[in-house]
């Protein structure tokens, strides 16, 4: 699933489509402000998860570039996702994923649009592959939240599959991620929820159903130098 957690990889939207936060305290954040705060707890850095399944453990980095600014006071993030899959402790897959997140101001708030610009897949035995094929992954609203971090929105659903039996109907994903700092690490909480769709409207969009299936909640940890 190319849906990364990104940086970063989202407040008043949620309250419509049924996603909460507790931390959320519905401030927007303006570009300066976010970008204030991204410096404080990301920039940088690299936050790490990892898990096993099936008898691969599986290691997920998200590395933080510092941001670059494009003027106006506007500025842009690299980001790189490296998901490593390992048996045994020898490497099974490997898939490096280049993000540029773009910051911009929109009516004094802070917009993130996402784009991923390269992926690359290592596989044990064959020749890596690449594709520069690009992928806008999102536009996402920010807010502060009340742990002294900021919160990151999607403004509508992303499009996903649910797969019933033998069956696969469209639904609509929700993401939020939530980052801030606690005992001196940083941390960021990343929830995705996919949502049943009813009837859709011109001008109104999907009629939103109950959740389908649990969330997943991914917490990635600041690694240690």
């Amino acid at each position: 699933m190319n849906r990364i957690f990104i940086l970063f990889s989202l407040l008043v939207f949620l309250v419509s489509t049924g996603i909460s936060s507790a931390s959320a305290e519905d401030t927007p954040l303006n570009v300066e402000e976010f970008k204030q705060l991204y410096n404080k707890l990301l920039a940088g850095k690299t936050l790490e998860t990892k898990t096993k399944q099936g008898g691969l453990i599986i290691r997920k980095e998200w590395k933080f570039g510092s941001p670059m600014d494009v003027g106006a006071g506007e500025f842009e993030i690299p980001v790189t996702s490296v998901i490593t899959k390992t048996k045994d402790g020898t490497l099974d897959e490997r898939i490096i994923i280049e993000i540029l997140d773009r910051v911009n101001n929109l009516g004094g708030s802070a917009i993130v649009s996402e784009e991923v610009r390269k992926t690359t897949v290592e596989s044990a035995g064959q020749e890596p592959l690449s594709t520069r094929e690009l992928e806008f992954n999102g536009l996402f609203r920010v807010a502060k939240n009340v742990k002294g971090g900021f919160d990151i929105y999607n403004f509508g659903l992303i499009p996903s599959g649910l797969v019933e039996g033998e069956n696969m109907k469209l639904a609509g994903m929700m993401v939020s991620n939530s980052c801030f700092s606690e005992d001196g690490v940083t941390k960021c909480v990343s929830t995705i929820r996919d949502y049943n769709l009813g009837d859709y409207k011109p001008l109104v969009g999907y009629t939103l159903a109950e959740p389908a299936g649990g969330d997943v909640v991914e917490t990635a940890v600041e690694a240690k130098q």
